[in-house]
């Protein structure tokens, strides 16, 4: 049996009592796990397998069959994020890119560190769209997809290429397929990121696009940063 940091990234309902739970951990990267009898035994699990809570768990990993969650205890919580909705929704879609962005048991401890820390500050009330957005930058760039955002040009806004992951000249890019308006001056100054929320916004749904693109998966669309 082996103990890790973990959060839960998805949970589903397997058979009667059971959960099948997607963990993403410092020590072991993303697994799935099953929670024997979670469902019924609340002196065991009382709802800590729950999203936006940080735990130490321990783990029986089986090759031929499903891993096995013993023992788990609770060692933060970031209930906060429930009160308020975009709060709520912008903690989901981090615990999504986590999921999107990741394999199988590639353990990161910068990388969980990196959503650990997000899930705090959205915890305590920071702008929650730009804490997205700094944590969506550098969780790409620590799995590999970091976007060029070097441009000559002091352009406040520039093309962004989402096949390539490059930014451009958007007069003479403006039309062309995967070519994006990206809000340049936000990025340079990010301490103005709080003041301008719908660059912010913009932003983040180029740069989803990209890393939709990239890994060749798909986001469940919630109407995060106001996507249809």
């Amino acid at each position: 049996m082996e103990t890790c940091e973990a959060l839960v990234l998805r949970k589903s309902s397997y058979g009667e009592a059971d959960l099948l739970v997607t963990l993403f951990s410092r020590e072991f990267g993303k697994f799935r796990a099953l929670a024997k009898n979670a469902k019924k035994s609340q002196k065991r699990f009382g709802g800590r397998l729950d999203f936006f809570n940080r735990l130490a768990i321990e783990v029986t990993l089986n090759k031929r069959r499903f891993n096995l969650i013993g023992d788990v205890i609770l060692k933060e919580s970031y209930r906060e994020i429930a009160e308020s909705v975009d709060s709520f929704v912008t903690g989901t879609r981090v615990l999504e890119l986590l999921d999107l962005l990741t394999p199988e048991q590639e353990p990161t401890g910068e990388l969980f560190d990196l959503a650990a820390d997000t899930l705090g500050l959205l915890s305590k009330k920071r702008e929650p769209y730009s804490v997205f957005l700094v944590f969506l930058l550098r969780a790409l760039t620590l799995c590999g997809y970091r976007p060029d955002l070097r441009f000559d040009k002091e352009k406040d806004i520039s093309g962004f290429d989402v096949e390539n992951g490059r930014l451009g000249n958007l007069e003479k890019t403006r039309g062309k397929r995967n070519i994006y308006p990206f809000h340049m001056d936000i990025m340079r100054r990010p301490e103005i990121m709080d003041t301008n929320p719908e660059k912010v916004k913009n932003n983040i749904r180029v740069l989803t696009r990209y890393a939709e693109y990239r890994t060749g998966r798909r986001l469940e669309k919630n109407g995060f940063a106001d996507e249809a």
